[in-house]
């Protein structure tokens, strides 16, 4: 075996036709079943997908997903790039992958990886978005007003923040009519919520998925010591099985859900929400698990009205 080959990945960055930023890739080991079954013959599709999102956790060989996906781009070119050093003679031999972010997309770009264009899923109950929190008048309190909206501090997802605040050792929570079909999904998978805490004061934040006016699930996430940004998930079974709920709702019939706060004894609070994902954790296909992830050390800020392309290299150097 030739002990001077080796693999190596990347993703660039560009505005304007000029490279922004360069980040080396972690290849999980979901990624590196995929590339083998390529070669073999054996893979199901061609197709790629580039996702950008939030998370800022350590990239992992184990990761299928990443840590709070906001936008997933389509591959639309793929090419063979082959290079020669004049002075070492090695040769790199490469595939890129490039896909445009439009001008409609905003945001703050802390982690991208590269998928197979294809559901994580095996069942019709894959991953997806709940909410980014960009309109308020889709979220009312129960006199039916309308949700704030602040820009400050600059979110991660979109340009806005959904601003819900509650008064000392009180409770505030906002609806949002959104169906959604939640039988299919196990105790297993989870529900992740990004969001800006403002101050100490915050006991906890509360998810509840209504099927009627009076019965509901809830999913509760302690308030933290410290104030920021957080990406915070947690089961679906501390939402069916929590003892916050009321009733016994109808899983394939979820007709609204509300997001609120609950202060504490000390002080009235105030959360800054970003963005809300269900996520399928438990029944993904192994072969179409995440290829590549990489954490930015620098994060990115994808402005409103400007696009951005982004290339995908892979490649072996002999």
């Amino acid at each position: 075996m030739d002990n001077n080959i080796s693999m190596f990945g990347e993703y660039k960055f560009y505005e304007d036709g000029k490279e922004i930023y360069c980040s080396k890739n972690l290849l999980t080991k979901f990624g590196k079943r995929y590339l083998t079954q390529y070669l073999a013959g054996q893979s199901n599709t061609n197709l790629k997908d580039i996702a950008l999102g939030v998370g800022s956790t350590a990239a992992t060989v184990n990761d299928t997903q990443l840590g709070f996906e906001f936008y997933k781009s389509p591959v639309s070119m793929s090419s063979i790039d082959i290079q020669t050093s004049s002075t070492t003679g090695v040769s790199t031999y490469g595939v890129v992958y490039k896909t445009t972010v439009p001008v409609d997309v905003a945001g703050i770009i802390n982690e991208v990886g590269l998928f197979p264009a294809v559901s994580l899923s095996s069942t019709d109950y894959a991953s997806n978005s709940i909410s980014t929190f960009e309109d308020n008048q889709s979220w009312t309190d129960s006199t039916g007003a309308y949700a704030t909206t602040t820009t400050s501090p600059f979110p991660k997802i979109g340009t806005y923040y959904l601003s819900i605040g509650a008064l000392t050792s009180q409770s505030k929570e906002y609806f949002y009519n959104f169906n959604i079909d939640v039988s299919g999904y196990s105790a297993l998978d989870s529900l992740t919520l990004a969001y800006y805490q403002s101050d100490t004061n915050l006991d906890y934040i509360f998810v509840r998925m209504y099927d009627s006016n009076n019965r509901y699930y809830e999913i509760r996430y302690p308030g933290d010591s410290s104030t920021g940004y957080k990406v915070k998930s947690l089961t679906l079974n501390n939402l069916y099985s929590s003892g916050f709920g009321s009733g016994t709702p109808d899983q394939t019939s979820i007709v609204k859900i509300s997001c609120g706060v609950k202060a504490k004894a000390s002080g009235a609070t105030a959360v800054l929400f970003d963005g809300m994902r269900i996520n399928d954790e438990d029944s993904f296909r192994t072969d179409y698990g995440m290829i590549s992830r990489s954490v930015l050390a620098n994060p990115i800020t994808k402005s409103l009205g400007k696009q951005m392309v982004i290339e995908y290299r892979i490649g072996l150097i002999f």
